[in-house]
């Protein structure tokens, strides 16, 4: 079949045959494993001090809590129609110190507030985490001031600094595994069960925290993780960046702020809306990563959120719908996208993630959306189908990459072009030997294109 024509997906037997005849064009590989120890410290803790703040004794704007070091001072913001605010915070070190430069509290960061207009990008970028009696503390136990390791707190302060600020990009950050690692992490919980903090009550006051999906139902990070991992790994920090896709993200209070973002962002996720979130997501650090290591692997994150940021304004965001069923690797196959949806800019691939290792894909569009079988998968697009006409195969690592070629068949001209102002729905479809029919899915995306 020539690209460009209708694509009917095949049986499952044909599929097969189809996809051992596929050449390989892109392959990515990832300098680690996700599969290896994350927690290190964000682990059940053993000391157990202080008291638990709540929401009633939380810090309002212009405020001090209780014990806290820093009180909440007003700030430019999407809110209040000045710059956007990038809201970073930290947990444990390095993060914590990492993040310190754009606090605007004076006792938290005597040398000044570097976050205005950060690096002339037209956004702020704000800073909270708390303070420890040992700064590079191991068992650091609960600590002082905003973001204290305690559900409680965590919850109270996260509303108020969301609410404060409506920031238009949200990164968390806290300590990972041993190591000199950049973990970005791919999937948050909505758990229901949590290690347990250092005070009672043990557990958040509301678990699952998100009571409007399943519980422990997934969000995906809205980071552009490849993006992250592709810039920290260009900037030679002596740190190890990679995408996490294990099955969970610490389940103590990493994990527990990671999901509070990404439900911010999923919540506020409109360009309609005034507060609307472009972009979250949590990333983990290892143990032994400098100081000035992670300061400049927050400013190399940071430089690639603005990037993505900058170019979701410009054009509609790519949503993702539908869903990955689980394949022989344990995870759903997710699909994404690296570059811009311009179509004069040309720069957009598609990215799908944990799918088996070695596998070959086909990328296809159509302009419908709809949730029907596929082998053992779903079908998540509907209409009059098209498949691109380079195939993607996954080598040394469960990623493969599909760019998208806006000059040839069948995305330059007819029925099938992408041309501004127009909305299709891509999804990949990979021979899955391992398991089942022989073949899955990813979700489906949802792509706007712009001039």
């Amino acid at each position: 079949m020539k690209p460009g024509t209708l694509f009917s997906p095949p049986s499952p037997s044909s599929l097969a045959l189809r996809l051992r005849t596929l050449v390989p064009i892109v392959t990515l590989a990832l300098a680690q494993t996700a599969t290896q120890a994350q927690i290190a410290d964000d682990a059940a803790p053993r000391i157990r001090k202080g008291p638990s703040r709540s929401l009633a004794g939380a810090a309002l704007p212009g405020q001090s809590a209780p014990g806290s070091l820093q009180s909440v001072a007003p700030a430019t913001s999407s809110a209040n129609g000045t710059r956007p605010v990038i809201l970073l915070t930290g947990y444990w070190p390095p993060t914590n110190e990492a993040v310190r430069r754009f606090s605007r509290d004076p006792l938290k960061n005597p040398d000044g507030w570097q976050g205005s207009d950060w690096m002339g990008s037209g956004y702020d970028v704000i800073s909270y985490f708390p303070e420890f009696a040992n700064p590079n503390c191991t068992n650091c136990g609960k600590g002082m001031g905003d973001l204290e390791v305690d559900y409680q707190d965590t919850t109270a302060d996260f509303e108020i600094f969301t609410e404060l600020h409506r920031p238009i990009a949200i990164i968390t950050l806290s300590r990972g595994s041993v190591g000199t690692t950049w973990e970005v992490e791919s999937n948050q919980f909505n758990r229901v069960n949590w290690i347990g903090d250092f005070v009672a009550p043990f557990q958040p006051d509301v678990s699952p925290p998100d009571p409007s999906i399943a519980p422990d139902a997934m969000r995906f990070t809205a980071l552009p993780a490849q993006e992250i991992v592709d810039a920290v790994s260009a900037a030679a920090l002596g740190v190890n960046p990679f995408i996490c896709f294990s099955g969970t993200g610490g389940g103590f209070l990493s994990e527990y702020i990671a999901f509070l973002g990404v439900t911010y962002q999923a919540e506020h996720n409109d360009p309609l809306q005034p507060d609307w979130c472009v972009a979250a997501g949590h990333i983990h650090v290892g143990t032994n990563v400098t100081w000035p290591a992670a300061s400049a692997a927050v400013d190399v994150t940071l430089g690639t959120v603005v990037d993505y940021v900058d170019r979701v304004l410009a054009c509609p965001p790519m949503i993702p719908f539908c869903e990955g069923l689980a394949n022989s690797e344990g995870f759903g196959g997710q699909l994404s996208a690296i570059g811009s949806p311009s179509v004069s800019e040309a720069s957009l691939e598609l990215v799908a993630q944990r799918v088996p290792s070695g596998t070959a894909g086909i990328a296809f569009y159509g302009p419908l959306q709809q949730n029907a079988p596929l082998g053992d998968g779903l079908l998540c697009v509907g209409g009059s189908l098209f498949r691109l006409p380079v195939p993607g195969v996954v080598e040394n690592w469960t990623v493969m990459t599909l760019p998208l070629d806006f000059d040839s068949a069948p995305l330059a001209s007819g029925v099938s072009a992408a041309t501004p102002g127009s909305t299709w729905n891509f999804q990949v479809w990979y021979r899955d030997t391992g398991v089942g029919t022989g073949s899955n899915t990813t979700n489906g995306l949802q792509i706007t294109f712009c001039p």
